[in-house]
Protein backbone atom coordinates (compact mmCIF):
# COMPACT_ATOMS: atom_id res chain seq x y z
CA UNK A 1 0.00 0.00 0.00
CA UNK A 2 2.75 2.56 0.53
CA UNK A 3 4.12 1.27 -2.41
CA UNK A 4 1.42 2.22 -4.21
CA UNK A 5 0.62 5.80 -2.43
CA UNK A 6 4.59 6.72 -3.60
CA UNK A 7 4.14 5.64 -6.77
CA UNK A 8 1.01 7.83 -7.27
CA UNK A 9 2.32 10.69 -5.14
CA UNK A 10 5.38 10.54 -7.94
CA UNK A 11 3.49 10.56 -10.80
CA UNK A 12 1.64 13.29 -9.81
CA UNK A 13 4.64 15.30 -9.26
CA UNK A 14 5.45 16.51 -12.91
CA UNK A 15 2.13 17.26 -13.71
CA UNK A 16 1.89 19.34 -10.79
CA UNK A 17 5.19 20.96 -12.01
CA UNK A 18 4.01 21.19 -15.40
CA UNK A 19 0.73 23.23 -14.48
CA UNK A 20 2.76 25.58 -11.71
CA UNK A 21 5.35 27.28 -14.85
CA UNK A 22 2.48 27.33 -17.14
CA UNK A 23 0.43 29.25 -14.76
CA UNK A 24 2.69 31.41 -13.60
CA UNK A 25 3.85 32.26 -17.20
CA UNK A 26 0.82 33.08 -18.20
CA UNK A 27 0.25 36.11 -15.57
CA UNK A 28 3.88 36.99 -15.90
CA UNK A 29 3.09 39.52 -19.00
CA UNK A 30 0.36 41.35 -17.46
CA UNK A 31 2.83 41.81 -14.57
CA UNK A 32 5.28 43.33 -16.59
CA UNK A 33 3.02 45.25 -18.74
CA UNK A 34 1.18 46.68 -15.74
CA UNK A 35 5.20 47.85 -14.13
CA UNK A 36 6.04 49.40 -17.62
CA UNK A 37 6.86 53.01 -17.62
CA UNK A 38 6.41 55.25 -20.37
CA UNK A 39 10.11 55.65 -21.24
CA UNK A 40 9.54 51.19 -21.53
CA UNK A 41 6.58 52.26 -24.25
CA UNK A 42 8.79 54.82 -26.01
CA UNK A 43 11.38 52.49 -26.50
CA UNK A 44 9.47 49.69 -27.61
CA UNK A 45 7.88 52.31 -29.78
CA UNK A 46 11.40 53.21 -31.14
CA UNK A 47 11.88 49.53 -31.98
CA UNK A 48 8.97 49.36 -33.73
CA UNK A 49 9.66 52.58 -35.53
CA UNK A 50 12.88 50.91 -36.94
CA UNK A 51 11.46 47.74 -38.19
CA UNK A 52 9.20 50.04 -40.13
CA UNK A 53 6.25 49.14 -38.38
CA UNK A 54 4.64 52.40 -38.28
CA UNK A 55 1.22 51.10 -36.27
CA UNK A 56 3.13 49.24 -33.64
CA UNK A 57 5.30 52.63 -32.75
CA UNK A 58 2.26 54.70 -32.87
CA UNK A 59 0.10 52.39 -30.37
CA UNK A 60 3.48 52.23 -27.87
CA UNK A 61 3.71 56.09 -28.36
CA UNK A 62 0.14 56.53 -27.46
CA UNK A 63 0.70 53.93 -23.88
CA UNK A 64 4.35 56.56 -23.18
CA UNK A 65 2.00 59.53 -24.21
CA UNK A 66 -1.31 57.84 -21.59
CA UNK A 67 1.47 57.78 -18.48
CA UNK A 68 3.10 60.70 -18.97
CA UNK A 69 1.30 63.24 -20.66
CA UNK A 70 4.50 65.65 -21.00
CA UNK A 71 6.43 63.54 -22.87
CA UNK A 72 7.58 65.58 -25.57
CA UNK A 73 9.66 63.25 -27.37
CA UNK A 74 6.94 60.62 -27.55
CA UNK A 75 4.89 63.23 -28.98
CA UNK A 76 7.39 64.09 -31.69
CA UNK A 77 8.33 60.04 -32.53
CA UNK A 78 4.62 59.66 -32.40
CA UNK A 79 4.64 62.83 -35.02
CA UNK A 80 7.31 60.86 -37.17
CA UNK A 81 5.28 57.50 -37.51
CA UNK A 82 2.08 59.31 -38.40
CA UNK A 83 4.00 61.10 -40.62
CA UNK A 84 5.65 58.01 -42.36
CA UNK A 85 1.97 56.52 -42.67
CA UNK A 86 1.05 59.66 -44.77
CA UNK A 87 -1.77 60.91 -41.70
CA UNK A 88 -0.72 63.87 -41.71
CA UNK A 89 -3.41 65.91 -39.74
CA UNK A 90 -2.45 63.76 -36.63
CA UNK A 91 1.13 64.18 -37.23
CA UNK A 92 0.83 68.24 -36.82
CA UNK A 93 -1.07 67.66 -33.59
CA UNK A 94 1.33 65.38 -32.13
CA UNK A 95 4.21 67.82 -33.22
CA UNK A 96 2.28 71.22 -32.28
CA UNK A 97 2.27 68.97 -28.50
CA UNK A 98 5.61 68.17 -28.30
CA UNK A 99 6.85 71.87 -29.20
CA UNK A 100 4.23 73.21 -26.69
CA UNK A 101 5.66 71.08 -23.85
CA UNK A 102 9.31 71.52 -25.31
CA UNK A 103 9.30 75.09 -27.15
CA UNK A 104 13.02 74.83 -28.13
CA UNK A 105 12.50 71.34 -29.74
CA UNK A 106 14.41 71.91 -32.87
CA UNK A 107 13.57 67.99 -34.16
CA UNK A 108 10.23 68.89 -33.63
CA UNK A 109 10.37 72.08 -35.41
CA UNK A 110 12.21 69.63 -38.26
CA UNK A 111 9.71 67.18 -38.75
CA UNK A 112 6.72 69.59 -38.39
CA UNK A 113 8.06 71.17 -41.36
CA UNK A 114 8.18 68.28 -43.37
CA UNK A 115 4.37 67.53 -42.35
CA UNK A 116 3.76 70.97 -43.47
CA UNK A 117 5.71 70.52 -47.15
CA UNK A 118 3.51 67.37 -47.66
CA UNK A 119 0.15 69.63 -46.83
CA UNK A 120 1.77 71.53 -49.52
CA UNK A 121 1.91 74.64 -46.52
CA UNK A 122 5.63 75.81 -47.56
CA UNK A 123 5.64 79.16 -45.63
CA UNK A 124 4.94 77.79 -42.85
CA UNK A 125 7.42 74.95 -43.69
CA UNK A 126 9.97 77.44 -43.97
CA UNK A 127 9.03 79.18 -40.78
CA UNK A 128 9.70 76.05 -39.17
CA UNK A 129 12.76 74.97 -40.95
CA UNK A 130 13.87 78.06 -40.08
CA UNK A 131 12.84 77.67 -36.49
CA UNK A 132 14.56 74.57 -36.62
CA UNK A 133 17.94 75.86 -38.26
CA UNK A 134 17.90 78.89 -35.64
CA UNK A 135 18.07 75.96 -32.81
CA UNK A 136 20.64 73.83 -34.20
CA UNK A 137 22.64 76.51 -34.46
CA UNK A 138 22.39 77.57 -30.62
CA UNK A 139 22.50 74.43 -29.47
CA UNK A 140 25.89 73.86 -30.92
CA UNK A 141 24.45 71.05 -33.49
CA UNK A 142 26.39 72.48 -36.90
CA UNK A 143 25.45 69.14 -38.45
CA UNK A 144 21.82 69.55 -38.35
CA UNK A 145 22.07 73.35 -38.74
CA UNK A 146 23.82 72.96 -41.76
CA UNK A 147 21.37 69.77 -43.45
CA UNK A 148 18.10 72.08 -42.00
CA UNK A 149 19.91 74.92 -44.37
CA UNK A 150 19.98 72.75 -47.40
CA UNK A 151 16.91 71.93 -47.22
CA UNK A 152 15.60 75.43 -46.35
CA UNK A 153 17.84 76.66 -49.97
CA UNK A 154 15.74 74.04 -51.67
CA UNK A 155 12.39 74.95 -50.28
CA UNK A 156 12.78 78.76 -50.45
CA UNK A 157 13.85 78.06 -54.34
CA UNK A 158 10.79 76.08 -54.55
CA UNK A 159 8.09 78.81 -52.82
CA UNK A 160 9.97 81.76 -55.11
CA UNK A 161 9.05 79.60 -58.46
CA UNK A 162 5.37 79.02 -57.31
CA UNK A 163 5.48 83.02 -56.40
CA UNK A 164 6.29 83.94 -60.00
CA UNK A 165 3.43 81.90 -61.53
Amino acid sequence: MNFLYQAITIASIPLTIGIIPKAASSHAPLVIMSQASSTDFYRRGDDFLENKDYKGAIEAYTQAIKLNPNFAEAYQSRCLARLLIGDYVAALVDCNNAIRIRPNYADAYRIRGTVRLNLKDIKATVTDWQTAANLYNAQGDRENFEYMMNRLKNVQQELQRIQQR
